[in-house]
């Protein structure tokens, strides 16, 4: 049997050991935790859980409620793009053979909550220019001090979102714009921007 091409591999470099999901390189001693999941419903409460958990665990008590949301909205989105997100669905018509898999990891720089999350497609989630962001990104947009993507290096995409406590929070940076009510991308069209955790 082949292997699954959605598992991660290990990836030793200078600063230690990371996913081939991701991008950003953590040392051994950047607090962080990494889970994956089937790309099912039940991935989504428990991303939310891990986003919210990981906060309270780091003494992040003012990002909490935020990362919980904004686990909650990457990992449905996510599972809605690659996987079943029917809450019904029935683990005696899974199949391991196909069934997709979804990461998250949730790391911190600073006074700063970081999480990622993985998928196996690896198309833009940006709408064309001028079109609306989906509900889930919206909301992240709106929840986030900032947000970009890239294509992950096993595979699929990576997205990203930076939290931070209140008094340092500027939700929805550029490149986007509110219009009635809802994120606008601008012409400026980003593929992978990333922070400084993730090699800028």
């Amino acid at each position: 049997m082949s292997p699954n091409p959605t598992a991660p591999r290990e990836v030793h470099n200078r600063q230690g050991v990371v996913s081939s999901r991701y991008v950003a390189a953590l040392s051994d001693t950047t607090p962080s935790t990494e889970v994956t999941l089937l790309a099912l419903h039940t991935a989504i409460s428990i991303g939310a859980q891990v986003g919210r958990f990981t906060a309270r665990h780091w003494g992040l008590l003012d990002l909490e409620d935020t990362a919980e949301q904004v686990g909650t909205h990457l990992i449905a989105r996510a599972v809605e793009t690659t996987g079943n997100p029917d809450p019904n669905f029935r683990y005696t018509d899974l199949d391991l053979a196909t069934v997709r898999a979804v990461g998250i990891r949730v790391h911190r720089r600073a006074a700063a909550l970081i999480i990622d999350v993985w998928d196996s497609d690896p198309t833009t989630p940006l709408p064309a220019p001028g079109g609306s962001l989906d509900h889930h990104l919206a909301a992240v947009h709106a929840l986030a001090r900032r947000w970009r993507w890239y294509p992950a290096p096993c595979g699929g995409k990576v997205i990203w979102a930076e939290l931070t406590p209140p008094d340092h929070h500027q939700p929805g940076q550029a490149p986007y714009r509110l219009a009635g009510g809802l994120p606008i991308i601008e012409l400026r069209h980003e593929q992978a921007e990333t922070c400084a955790c993730h090699g800028a």
